[in-house]
C-alpha cells in the first residue's frame, strides 16, 4: 500500500482509495493491476467495490502528456454473498465499447481481454516503523535516524492484509498495446456528481510519492493536497515539482552529492508526472536504474528511498517475504479464501 489513505473522501470510504498500481508482462499480454480498499482501514472498511464509482486505468501512448486509452470498471450492488456485477469498457479517442462483463471473484473472458476483480492478499511489503523514521528525517530535512530499528528486525506491516484488486490483461495482439510500444499508466477512482459528470477522488502511478512528498507532516487535508489528488498528471511538475526538488535537494545535501540542486531537479523529473512507464512485452523492472513497469514482487520502497537520498537505504525485506501474495498465473494476485 504505497499510497495510504490519502484524501478526505477516500479516508471516509476506503473503496475509493487506490493504494498501488502494477504494470507487467503477463502470460498473454500486458497485465494492469489496481489495488484498492485495504483492510488497514479497520472497522470503517466497507467490503467490495463502490457501486457508484468508476475505477479506471488510463494509458498514455508514446510519451503523450494525456491518455489516449482508458479502461473503465463499474460495479453493481453486492448480492447476498458479497459478489458484484462488473462491467468493463474501453474508451478511446473515437469510441467507448463494452469489452467484458461478469461477476467479482471469477475470471472473465472478455472481448480480447481477461479480467478479474475481487478481494485478495495485498502484495505490497513495507515496515511502517522504518517508514516513520525516514519520514521524520526526510520531511523535516534532517538526517535520518533509525533509532532502535534494524534491518535484521524488519517485518512487513502488510502481512495478512486484504485488499480489493482489479486485474486486466490486454494481449500483445491488441492494436494499441502492441509489443515494444512505450506506454505510461495511472489508476484513478471517480464518483458520479449531481450534475451528471464524474469527480476524480484518488489517483496513483509511481509508488511512495504520496506519503513521502504530499502528506507533509500528516497534513492530507490541505489545499495543495486536495489539488494534487484531483489533478491530472500533466499538472504534476507545475504543482508538486518545486516541493519534490527542494526535499530531494535537502536529502542529497546530506549524502555527499556534488550538486544537490541538480540532483533534486533530476529526481523530480523522474518521479513527475506521476505515471508508471512501461515498454509492452518486456520484463517489468522497477529499479534504481530505471522504471519499466512494476511487478508484484518489486521492492518499490527500497528503490524510492535510495533514489530520493542517492544512497543505499535497505528495508530489510526481500521479495520472498511476500511470496504468498502472488502467483505466476492469472490473476497474479492471490484471491482471499
Amino acid at each position: 500500500m504505497s499510497h495510504h489513505l490519502d484524501s478526505p473522501l477516500s479516508r471516509k470510504d476506503s473503496r475509493l482509495n487506490v493504494t498501488d498500481t502494477y504494470v507487467f508482462d503477463g502470460t498473454t499480454g500486458t497485465a494492469l493491476v489496481m489495488i484498492t480498499n485495504t483492510s488497514l482501514a479497520g472497522d470503517a472498511r466497507t467490503p467490495g467495490f463502490h457501486p457508484e464509482a468508476r475505477y479506471e486505468f488510463r494509458v498514455h501512448l508514446d510519451g503523450a502528456a494525456t491518455e489516449s486509452l482508458t479502461y473503465t470498471f463499474t460495479f453493481g450492488d453486492p448480492d447476498a454473498d458479497g459478489a458484484q456485477q462488473v462491467t468493463v469498457n474501453r474508451v478511446s479517442e473515437h469510441a467507448e465499447t463494452a469489452i467484458a462483463e461478469g461477476r467479482t471473484g471469477q475470471v472473465i473472458d472478455g472481448t480480447g481481454v481477461r479480467v478479474w476483480a475481487g478481494e485478495a492478499a495485498d502484495p505490497f511489503y513495507l515496515d511502517l516503523g522504518h517508514l516513520g523514521h525516514l519520514l521524520a528525517g526526510f520531511q523535516n530535512k534532517q538526517p535520518i535516524d533509525n533509532g532502535d530499528w534494524t534491518t535484521a528486525g524488519a517485518t512487513s506491516s502488510f502481512s495478512g492484509t486484504r485488499v480489493n484488486a482489479i486485474v486486466l490483461e490486454v494481449p500483445t495482439t491488441d492494436a494499441e498495446l502492441r509489443t515494444d510500444r512505450h506506454i505510461a499508466v495511472w489508476a484513478t477512482t471517480h464518483l458520479a456528481t449531481d450534475a451528471g459528470g464524474w469527480r476524480q477522488i484518488n489517483r496513483n502511478g509511481i509508488p511512495m510519492i504520496w506519503p513521502l512528498f504530499l502528506a507533509l507532516g500528516g497534513d492530507d487535508d490541505g489545499e495543495d493536497y486536495r489539488r494534487d489528488t484531483e489533478a491530472h498528471p500533466a499538472q504534476d511538475l507545475d504543482n508538486a515539482g518545486p516541493r519534490v526538488e527542494a526535499m530531494v535537494t535537502a536529502a542529497a545535501s546530506q549524502t555527499g552529492v556534488a550538486d544537490p540542486e541538480a540532483y533534486g531537479q533530476h529526481v523530480a523529473r523522474r518521479l513527475l508526472p506521476n505515471v508508471l512507464p512501461y515498454t509492452v512485452g518486456t520484463s517489468a523492472a522497477f529499479s534504481f536504474a530505471g522504471f519499466n513497469g512494476r511487478s508484484l514482487s518489486d521492492n518499490a520502497p527500497e528503490v524510492i528511498y535510495g533514489l530520493v537520498t542517492n544512497s543505499a537505504v535497505p528495508t530489510g525485506l526481500r521479495r520472498a517475504d511476500a511470496a504468498e501474495t502472488r502467483q505466476d498465473s492469472f490473476p497474479y494476485v492471490v484471491p482471499s479464501a
